[in-house]
């Protein structure tokens, strides 16, 4: 039986769930990019240090590969192409001295002749249009990168501003000092009329060149209206098609409409790079997006540190050459992070050096299916969000075709969220009073009280949270302070590791929400955990406090805060749970340095190992795994260090394998070992065992790494316990019912990424997915044929002129809002 719902929705095509209303008419620059902008970016794998000889080789990759029939078609140059010296290697610029700024006569930049060569015509810089020329030969489309503002460099020049010649500089740029906290190149623009005829000549000229696709820096964290609306109308008078990107995030909702009416993307996150814990931060974001996404406005995740990645173009003087590193995703989470931002609609910009992809990496890029989906699937949305067990489910559909996407974000947050006595909603800017009043019964007898002030699954940045007036309430009503003499412990999983009484933890001050100070309290960064024990001649009956988000966080500049509060009347931490196959115990310089730790691994899916900061921060927990290895019943061994680790998270470093987290030998008491893991808790490393494996047993030594003894200053400073989990992959189960089918109903099940029939599935769909790994599923037995016969142009083959299609197909009499096919192109209602 199909969906009533689906099949009203085949009428029409509407990417997300846009709360926003559409104008009457349909602004232009949306039919710009009808579809999600996809392409290739230098800033991940060259930074600022990008030339033209590296520009056109990816751009002959998208075109040997045939990668532009997919949607890959722009190729575009990231920031700083104006500077001959422009980087002091890696993401670092070069902000002093001889910067070797580019400049015509009306101040605007050109292109490094060093960097890019073709520039030059006859001894004259005539910017990229030589370069815009080969791309497009290439059936490419050509994007730069650019920072909002004015060249700082005007100041004081003899340049001269374009189309009103004697206009002093000091009437277009508002103030000498540039706003931007992280690259000084630019001023602010006035909103005058000096200010948009700055802006207009500059597109104006990016419009001679041949310029598709613009990504405008500074411009949307904070969020510059006044010079949105001008670089809008600046683009729009030239006549010229010029998509635009703005940078950076994370832009904040209050801007929505703003983005909608004069953006075609805007970035929903910050920089993103290549570990876990910013791909899983994006889901959050993901989901608040959605509402806002459609056809020419599309919230950006941010671009794909795929492949080899992080190189820096040599400049000697400047910076030596970086070969950079591959991508530290592994295979599971670049799934992931692929189906997540095609499902939701981001735009797609491969940051890697394209000519160094391996079969794997390429194979992401071509499947036509996911791209479809991507591209024109409709009421994309989140269907369901599991915390306790990380499970994430996303879904939407084209015409019959039902997607599924079903994520593994983690198989354990560090506090077990479902054994909370109380748990808040997600406390932000938005949340009434940046506050909750806590006010629950307390279980009968039970005298172990935690406070928790978790991130809300995102990060822990601008999270300050404060518990105010925590109070025990006992059975003959006395009201008794919960203060400090009642605290046994407290455990952080943050930056700044702070938990403090009676005052905030920004600058000490006094706890404050909404302007109101408050005298009594706990103040702490999330993630923390606050654990009190409660007298045993104490009869407690109630809890009550405030729980809030302190003005110190909440009220900074581009503030992030979202903080969820929990209340737990037990240790509510995921890696201390009564489960554990083996731990050591408290590992530390002044009491035990090492234990040799086994865990018994018979018909176990997974190992999971976690190294504990013992709730006192991060700083030189180095931690070594000596000889991890795997032993089956006739005593063969096999080293841990041949596996591929299905996922990897740590507070700092990365996994190193025979090498210390520090990149040096594995030392443990001072003895030196060639085979081993190098960690840094607070981290947790899961391997996903292989189907029929004969091991029964793990065995390693756990130690802290020698170099801690000469580099920790403070001799209690290195903390930590290793704990190894094994567990059975439980079967992730997913209720149908919610898509709109019967409960007796047989869904044909595919996936996406395999490529493969999965059979049929009926009421619950039930499968297994790895940890950070993904399964994208088509419920339908066929794929959406007639959005095939759509090609990257908009042609429709073998259609009538006159009349109106949907992208499956199907003549539509009273178009809704949306994508149809009309005279043989797409076109927006």
């Amino acid at each position: 039986m199909k969906r009533l719902t689906l099949i009203l929705a085949a009428i029409f095509l509407s990417l997300g769930m846009a709360q926003a209303q559409d104008n009457e008419d349909i602004a232009t620059f949306r039919t710009w990019a009808m579809t999600p902008p996809m392409g290739w970016n230098s800033w991940d794998c060259y930074y600022s240090s990008v030339t033209e000889k590296e520009v056109l080789q990816n751009a002959q990759y998208l075109v040997d590969n045939d990668l532009v029939k997919h949607g890959w078609e722009y190729v575009v140059v990231d920031i700083r192409w104006y500077c001959n010296h422009p980087s002091l290697g890696g993401g670092n610029y070069n902000q002093r001295g001889d910067q070797g700024y580019v400049l015509d006569e009306y101040g605007r930049y050109l292109p490094s002749p060093t960097r890019f060569p073709s520039c030059m015509v006859d001894g004259k810089n005539m910017g990229f249009k030589a370069l815009a020329d080969k791309i497009h030969q290439m059936g490419l489309k050509f994007g730069i990168h650019i920072m909002r503002g004015v060249p700082k460099s005007v100041v004081g020049s003899s340049y001269q501003l374009k189309g009103s010649e004697t206009t002093p500089w000091s009437q277009v740029y508002n103030g000498t000092t540039s706003p931007c906290t992280w690259l000084k190149d630019n001023l602010r623009v006035r909103n005058n009329e000096a200010g948009q005829l700055y802006y207009n000549s500059i597109m104006d000229l990016y419009a001679e060149w041949g310029v598709d696709f613009l990504k405008i820096d500074d411009l949307s964290r904070p969020f510059y209206t006044d010079e949105i609306h001008m670089i809008r109308h600046a683009i729009d008078q030239t006549g010229r098609p010029m998509v635009l990107s703005l940078s950076p995030g994370k832009t904040q909702y209050q801007y929505a409409q703003e983005c909608l009416n004069n953006a075609n993307m805007w970035r929903m996150m910050d920089d993103l790079w290549d570990n876990w814990s910013a791909v899983d931060a994006v889901f959050n974001e993901a989901h608040e997006w959605s509402k806002y996404t459609r056809p020419g406005n599309y919230a950006d995740c941010d671009m794909l540190p795929l492949g080899q990645i992080a190189m820096t173009i040599a400049d000697p003087g400047f910076t030596g050459a970086d070969q950079g590193r591959w991508t530290h995703l592994t295979q599971n989470e670049q799934r992931t992070m692929m189906t997540l931002w095609g499902i939701c609609h981001s735009p797609l910009f491969f940051g890697g050096e394209m000519t160094r992809n391996d079969d794997f990496t390429l194979s992401l890029l071509t499947n036509e299916e996911y791209h479809q989906m991507h591209k024109y699937g409709e009421e994309s949305h989140q269907v369901m969000n599991d915390e306790d067990l990380g499970r994430v489910a996303w879904t939407s559909h084209i015409g019959d075709t039902r997607y599924l996407a079903l994520f593994q974000r983690d198989n354990t947050r560090w506090v077990v969220g479902n054994k909370a006595l109380y748990r808040s909603e997600i406390i932000t800017y938005t949340t009434d009073g940046h506050a909750v009043d806590v006010d629950i019964a307390w279980p009968e007898g039970e005298k172990t009280l935690v406070l928790v002030v978790d991130d809300g699954g995102d990060n822990y940045n601008y999270d300050h949270g404060d518990w105010i007036n925590p109070t025990l309430v006992l059975s003959d009503g006395t009201e008794v302070p919960l203060t400090g003499t009642y605290k046994t412990r407290q455990y952080t999983k943050s930056y700044f590791n702070r938990v403090y009484e009676n005052k905030n933890v920004d600058h000490g001050g006094k706890m404050k929400v909404m302007g109101q100070v408050y005298d009594r309290g706990f103040s702490t960064d999330a993630n923390a955990a606050i654990f009190f024990q409660i007298p045993d001649d104490m009869d407690v009956v109630r809890f009550r406090a405030m729980a809030a988000a302190d003005d110190s966080g909440i009220n900074q500049t581009g503030s992030t805060t979202s903080i969820r509060f929990m209340v737990f009347d037990q240790n509510p931490l995921s890696d201390e749970q009564d489960n554990a196959a083996a731990r050591s115990g408290l590992i530390c310089r002044t009491g035990t340095k090492s234990m040799t730790l086994e865990a018994d691994v018979t018909g176990a899916e997974q190992l999971k190992i976690v190294v504990s900061n013992w709730g006192d921060g991060f700083n030189y927990d180095r931690a070594d795994l000596i000889n991890p290895v795997l032993i089956d019943a006739e005593g063969n061994e096999t080293s841990l260090t041949t596996l591929t680790p299905t996922s990897y998270t740590s507070e700092w470093g990365t996994l190193h394998v025979n090498k210390n987290v520090e990149n040096g030998p594995l030392r443990v008491e001072g003895q030196t070992y060639t085979t081993g893991l190098g960690l840094n808790a607070q981290c947790t490393l899961i391997y996903d065992l292989p189907a029929g494996h004969h091991w029964t047993t793990f065995r390693a030594l756990c130690g802290y790494d020698s170099s801690c003894d000469t580099d920790n200053p403070s001799a209690t400073g290195t903390t930590m316990e290793f704990i190894f989990y094994v567990s059975v992959n439980e079967p992730y189960s997913f209720d149908l019912t919610q898509l709109g089918y019967s409960a007796t109903e047989a869904v044909p099940v595919y996936d996406i990424w395999a490529k493969e029939s999965l059979g049929t599935a009926t009421g619950t769909l039930s499968t297994t997915v790895p940890s950070h790994g993904v399964r994208l599923l088509r419920l339908d037995d066929k794929t959406e044929m007639g959005i095939e016969e759509v090609d990257n142009k908009g042609m429709k083959r073998g259609k009538s002129t006159e009349t109106i299609y949907n992208l499956s197909g199907q003549p539509v009499l009273s178009p809704q809002k949306g994508i149809y096919i009309h005279n043989g192109k797409k076109i927006l209602k």
